[in-house]
């Protein structure tokens, strides 16, 4: 299987830390949703869509994706404070 295509939304990306060891785990993870798309969340929640995405909490993040398999690409579509 190639690699899938991941992007960020934009939005999402303004609340991803922006240095040190956090932002590295977050960043490391969302690479890695690349080779591996079928990744399992932490749990999962319903977009305004009514689609299903999961959610991977890492570090004090909570990353919200989902994969669109017909295309090969993935969708990070929010980035959180994993407590709020």
């Amino acid at each position: 299987m190639r690699p899938y295509a991941v992007y960020i939304n934009e939005g999402a990306l303004g609340f991803a830390p922006r240095s040190g060891p956090q932002r590295k785990m977050v960043m490391d993870f969302i690479r890695s949703l690349a080779v591996n798309p079928n990744t399992t969340g932490d749990f999962s929640e319903t977009d305004e869509t009514g689609r299903t995405t999961r959610v991977k909490v890492v570090g004090r993040y909570a990353v919200t994706f989902w994969a669109d398999h017909a295309v090969s690409e993935i969708k990070v579509t929010h980035i959180r404070l994993a407590d709020e």
